[in-house]
Formats: structure tokens, sequence, C-alpha cells
């Protein structure tokens, strides 16, 4: 059994949430929402260094593997305090808001996202490392209202937990269903990349103030593993791509990364809690990854992006990282 919460954050500095990486460029876009994935990696970073005093990177591992078992979280939107700028395909392209108002990507681009140029410097020199100029993107904290007031930018989104659920290490265990400990966790985040600049920072604003099934596209399910999608409504989370359904809109591939891949972590560890047992040279192999942040992507696989429409009802589940799933069991 789950309990469902539908949170909102207010940003205390710009957002970067990268795609996958590409040589040839000289500009890191942003994604213009944050993942499921980006939440997941931000509270086992919290809980991890909560519970160890000196954390090593098994530790991340092991408390990763016991979050994706007990805990789920959509993507979390933009939000100005009256409109959550939900993406969906049109016929007029692709755009952004909700039933009050909905604005195109440029509009859209223009409100909230903004950019720095960057370069390393040379250290015989003292001049710009040749090669190394580049420009971030990223989501802007703040925005200009319509009457030219400068205002919070927040993003809105929900998260599931496990009935019960528990978070331990060899000494001590975090009950997320005591009364406030989800609270105190998700209290202050670091979400994203580009941190040496300072991005990344939110703040918890508020907790069931804003309610997701009143203005999601799709109504979020109190079981994030009994989703269903109808006919004409919009992604707001990726969907593992099956080619078997009709969309209007787009497909991707999609990936992240980190100190290590959570997603080889699930798929090998099923059923299996005690993972840092594990002597094999995979494990001691991945063990060396998991010092080096950002050295890890996952494979990229493909989904329909959000803001894809579905031509047809679907049943489906929510995953550890926030993308989505089709349950082929269960009938259309």
């Amino acid at each position: 059994m789950w309990k469902k919460i539908d949170v909102v954050f207010k940003l205390k500095a710009p957002l970067h949430i990268g795609y996958l990486p590409f040589k040839g460029s000289v500009v890191s876009p942003t994604r213009y929402y944050v993942s499921g994935r980006n939440f997941w990696g931000a509270v086992t970073k919290r809980i991890t260094e909560h519970l160890y005093e000196k954390p090593k990177g098994e530790h991340y591992k092991k408390i990763g593997h016991q979050i994706m078992k007990n805990l789920r979280f959509s993507y979390f939107y933009l939000y100005d305090g009256r409109v959550v700028y939900f993406p969906h395909y049109t016929d007029k392209g692709l755009k952004y808001g909700n039933n009050k108002e909905e604005i195109t990507k440029a509009e859209f681009e223009h409100r909230f996202i903004g950019s720095i140029i960057s370069t390393a410097i040379d250290s015989e020199s003292s001049t710009a490392k040749y090669g190394s100029l580049h420009e971030i993107e990223f989501i802007n904290n703040k925005f200009r209202d319509e009457n030219g007031e400068f205002r919070d930018v927040k993003i809105a989104g929900s998260i599931w937990m496990k009935k019960n659920a528990e978070i331990e290490n060899e000494n001590k265990k975090v009950n997320l269903n005591n009364k406030g400990a989800i609270f105190n966790i998700i209290q202050e985040l670091i979400l994203g990349g580009e941190s040496k600049y300072g991005f990344g920072r939110v703040l918890l604003e508020s907790v069931n103030k804003i309610k997701f099934p009143d203005v999601a596209p799709f109504k979020w399910d109190d079981d994030p593993e009994k989703i269903t999608i109808k006919l004409g409504e919009s992604l707001i989370s990726h969907l593992k791509y099956d080619k078997g359904i009709k969309f209007q809109g787009d497909v991707e591939l999609f990936t992240g990364r980190g100190f290590y891949d959570p997603k080889k972590l699930k798929d090998t560890t099923e059923g299996n809690d005690d993972i840092c047992n594990n002597n094999s040279s995979d494990n001691k192999k991945e063990s060396e990854e998991a010092e080096k942040p950002g050295r890890v992507i996952s494979k990229p696989e493909c989904y329909f992006s959000p803001g894809t429409i579905l031509q047809e009802d679907i049943k489906c589940k929510l995953n550890w990282d926030g993308t989505l799933e089709e349950c082929h069991n269960a009938p259309h």
C-alpha cells in the first residue's frame, strides 16, 4: 500500500537538468522539468549522509536501492503559483501549461530559461583555454510576471511512500512514515547538475496545498503501480517506447549519469538487499566507479517524450526514476 503527497518546492538558485551528453556542441541545454531520477538521487544523498558519518560509494548504493523499493517520484514541473507548466504537443507545436493557461515554447523560454557563458582558464597564459568556451542553459529561479514584478519560480509534483517504509544501515534506521520524517528529508535538496556554479538548491514550500489530480493532464492514482492514461491525454513523464502504441509527439533516447548506474543496480539485485557483500569483479568495478561523480552513464533507451499525446488507453506503472512503463499483462 502506498501513500501519496503532492509537493511544491521553491527554487533558491537556478536549475540545470541535463540531456544525454553529446560531442560537437558548445551548448549544454537544460530540460524544462525535474525528473524522478533527479529526486531519487537527491534523496539518496540526504539519507545516506544522515545514516553514515563518512559515507562511501557502497553506502550510497545500498541506501539508493532501498529508496528504489520504498519511494516513487513523479516528474516535477515549473509552477508560478497559478499554473503548472506541463508540456503537450498540439497541431501548432509544443506548448506549456494546463487548462488555465497555455503558452508557446518560445514564450516559456523567454519567461523561465536563461544561460551563462563559461570557459576554463589556461594556467600558463591566464587566458581562455582553447576549446573550453561553452554555454550552460538553466531554469531561472525568478521570473517577471505580467505586472513586471519578479516572483519565485517553483516546481510541483508528487511523491509516493510505501506503508511502513524504512531506510536503514547497520546501526540506524529512518521510518519514512513517522510524523515529519519525510518532510525533514526533503526540506532542502540539491537537484541536477552544475552545482559548482551554485545551481540546484530548492526548499520545500508546501505539501498537499496543490492537488496534482486537479491540474495534471491525467490523474495520478494513489497506487503508482496502477496508472491509467486515456486516449488524448498527454504524458507528464517519459513512457518506455513500444512500437504498438499510437501517439502524437516525439520519441527520444533517454538516460542519466551519476556515481554509478542505478538501473544496473536494480536489475542485478532484485530481491537481494545485501548488495554490499558481493565480491565479484563487477561489484569492485562499480565500487570504483562510485567514487567518480558523473562518470557513469546509464544505457540509453527509447522513450516517448513528456508532452506526447497517446491515441489509445493504456495501463502502466511508475518506476523508481519517474518514468512510466506499460503493464503488458493488463488489457487495453
